[in-house]
């Protein structure tokens, strides 16, 4: 008889939405360094924070997606030999 195993529901979906959230966010920091640049009195002050809030959005949308991408492709890869067998 095969037992079955208990999984711990991890929250994959809601991760995926947070990634793609932080791709959002990303194209408002854009959106806002644009609206900047096309002012004849540019905030250097202001700008520089919207680049550093572009960049640690980038960071952690790199990070969060690879990490996500590597547990779901684990995931696959277990089902796949499970189902091998």
């Amino acid at each position: 008889m095969r037992q079955t195993q208990q999984h711990v529901k991890l929250p994959i979906g809601r991760t995926a939405r947070i990634v793609f959230e932080l791709d959002s966010m990303r194209a408002e920091c854009s959106k806002a360094a644009q609206e900047m640049l096309s002012r004849t009195d540019v905030d250097g002050n202001e700008f520089e924070e919207c680049a550093r809030l572009d960049d640690a959005l980038a960071q952690a949308h790199r990070l969060l997606k690879s990490h996500l991408r590597s547990i779901m492709l684990a995931r696959i890869s277990r089902h796949s030999q499970v189902d091998d067998k």
